[in-house]
């Protein structure tokens, strides 16, 4: 049975009640329309409508009474942030919470620009961190600014449309000459292998986003720390999106919320990587 924690669906315009049906469909593969219905409170002929809708974007696949999330779906299809931000908002905070509590008194973090992040940095700073905080994300920044204990630095570039996000030069070139303590990821996609029988841990799996130059700040800011948290609601794993991050081996550990399952909890930890499940 599929559960959500998304605003109540009179408080949904059509495009937001779209991509919380998109996320429920990414969550189980496939959902009846009655069952869409059910969960989000609209009739059975708005959901076939916007079934319809996600179909033509190639973002789902109609089946006879639901739909399914098909493996070719666009790679470069992502939520406007305003829409998919108070999405899984339990999750997601959840999420943030546990990743606050890896923070040690003293460290340097990197918080990349991704609605599940921000929950970890509004969880830094009440929890009154005294740490050295870069990101590249406005909505971020504005939410640590004036917290005492934080000495905050804000990540420059060009503000990424529809979003909070800051790309290109030069927070590029000034990753490229930081050595930070940990940084706290956010992706669009996490793509398992089948786990091999080898006992030695080996990379089953990769990280990707739906554009070349977010992937491309996000590998500057792996390379830039010692330590890698990949922040993900279970939604997440699933087909590639559009660009390639890194693979497991160069991340150290992945939190994510209690909808992820026993076998792919085992492949991530056959690549040596932490796993964390909030909540």
């Amino acid at each position: 049975m599929i559960e959500t924690s998304a605003e109540k669906p009179e408080n949904l315009i059509p495009e937001q009640r779209r991509t919380l049906i998109f996320n429920l469909i990414q969550r189980s593969g496939s959902v009846s329309v009655q069952e869409l219905a059910d969960l989000i409170g609209a009739s059975v002929s708005t959901i076939r409508r916007d079934l319809d809708v996600l179909a033509s974007r190639g973002s789902v696949a109609r089946t006879h009474g639901g739909a399914i999330l098909t493996l070719s779906q666009r790679t470069t299809f992502e939520p406007d942030y305003k829409y998919a931000s108070p999405m899984f908002k339990e999750e997601k905070s959840a999420i943030g919470k546990a990743a606050a509590d890896c923070i040690r008194q003293g460290q340097s973090v990197i918080f990349d620009s991704s609605s599940t992040v921000f929950h970890a940095a509004c969880h830094a700073r009440d929890q009154h961190c005294s740490i050295t905080a870069l990101t590249n994300d406005i909505n971020i920044a504005a939410a640590m600014v004036n917290a005492p204990p934080i000495e905050l630095k804000v990540i420059g570039g060009t503000v990424r449309p529809g979003s909070f996000t800051l790309l290109g030069e030069p927070g590029m070139s000034f990753l490229g000459g930081l050595h930070v303590d940990v940084c706290f990821l956010g992706i669009q996609a996490i793509q398992l292998y089948s786990a091999p029988a080898a006992a030695a841990p080996l990379s089953c799996g990769a990280l990707s986003d739906t554009s070349l130059e977010v992937a491309a700040m996000k590998r500057r800011m792996v390379q830039a720390a010692r330590r890698t948290f990949v922040l993900a609601d279970s939604s997440k794993f699933g087909p590639p999106a559009f660009c390639d991050v890194c693979d497991f081996s160069q991340i150290d550990a992945i939190i994510t919320d209690r909808g992820i399952d026993s076998g792919k909890q085992a492949i991530l930890k056959k690549s040596g990587l932490e796993v964390i499940v909030a909540g």
